[in-house]
């Protein structure tokens, strides 16, 4: 699901929108999955969307500045 990282899960960095594990409760709340096992290819390809999402967010951000 994507949310706002808040920088502490999976070196994935705070502000952006990224797509997470979650576990979703029957009040609706919801939790990002911790723990699980990543892969060399997965983190070069989780390092890679985060890195583009940082530089999306800032191109955004300069239209305002």
């Amino acid at each position: 699901m994507g949310v706002v990282s808040d920088g502490k899960h999976y070196g994935i960095p705070e502000g952006i929108v990224y797509s997470f594990p979650v576990r979703i409760a029957s009040d609706h709340s919801w939790q990002i999955v911790d723990g699980l096992a990543i892969d060399d290819f997965s983190r070069g390809k989780m390092d890679a969307t985060a890195k583009e999402l940082l530089n999306e967010k800032e191109s955004a951000s300069s239209v305002f500045d």
